[in-house]
C-alpha cells in the first residue's frame, strides 16, 4: 500500500465532510449527500477537493 502525503490526508478529509467515500467495488470516489447524491468521480481526492472547493467558491 502507498504512502499518502500530508496534503492528500488533508484532501480526504476535506471531501468526507462533503459526503464523499471511495467505492470499495469500483474504486471510484461517490458521494452520498444531497443534492450530488449518487454522482461518481475518478480522479485522486486531492482534485476531487480542488473541485468541491471551486464550486464552494462560485455558490459565494
Amino acid at each position: 500500500m502507498a504512502f499518502k502525503t500530508p496534503h492528500e490526508t488533508a484532501a480526504e478529509a476535506k471531501i468526507a465532510k462533503a459526503g464523499w467515500k471511495r467505492d470499495k467495488k469500483t474504486n471510484l470516489w461517490k458521494c452520498f449527500r444531497e443534492p450530488d447524491r449518487g454522482k461518481t468521480f475518478s480522479g485522486t481526492a486531492v482534485e476531487l477537493a480542488r473541485i468541491l472547493d471551486d464550486k464552494a467558491a462560485a455558490q459565494s
